[in-house]
């Protein structure tokens, strides 16, 4: 009987631990960042807006912006981030991964048009390819949870070029569609302010 009386008592001490243990509430994050991006092109800016969800030191979302680098894009991902530490200053690792949207400007298209004497009209189309960003980062936040952070990464966007070029064969021209993939690799510098 004192047996069960032991382990009653330790059930108890066991349930009343657990309820006072406080559950962390969930809390909506918006956050805007910009970054520069170094690769095989010349440095280039990006502008981001991401929004999500974070609780016990995850926070899952989605996000988009314009990325600059060599072709104008619309990147669209999706943003999980790890937060390692308590208070206000951590650190966190992050991936993102989503579709880069084409988005390109007249200058960066690509035009054979009047090439001799045949005229193109029609300048280059660009698919849409994949987005990826993965990094780590040291927060800055205040009490509240918001505030400037910053963060260190390597990212990677691919589009795909088509267009039609006129190609002498020896005994006249002849139009033939070109297709150019381009990966463009990248490391970045971050800055951001979550709300």
């Amino acid at each position: 009987m004192q047996r069960m009386y032991v382990v009653v008592i330790s059930f108890f001490f066991a349930c009343t631990a657990m309820s006072q243990q406080t559950k962390t509430k969930g809390v909506f994050t918006v956050s805007s960042q910009a970054a520069l991006l170094n690769g095989d092109s010349h440095v280039n800016g990006q502008l981001l807006l991401t929004a999500g969800y974070e609780q016990n030191g995850w926070m899952i979302g989605a996000g988009s912006g314009f990325d600059y680098y060599k072709y104008r894009t619309v990147p669209v991902f999706a943003d999980i981030k790890k937060f390692f530490g308590k208070g206000n200053r951590q650190l966190f690792i992050y991936a993102n991964a989503g579709s880069d949207l084409a988005w390109p400007t007249d200058n960066q298209k690509t035009n054979r048009g009047n090439w001799w004497g045949w005229n193109v009209p029609q300048a280059s189309v660009f698919k849409n390819g994949v987005y990826t960003d993965i990094g780590f980062g040291y927060t800055l936040f205040n009490n509240k949870r918001s505030g400037f952070f910053t963060a260190l990464g390597y990212s990677t966007k691919t589009l795909t070029e088509v267009y039609d070029e006129p190609v002498w064969n020896g005994t006249n021209s002849v139009i033939t569609k070109r297709t150019l993939k381009y990966t463009m690799n990248r490391s970045l510098l971050r800055i951001g302010y979550r709300f």
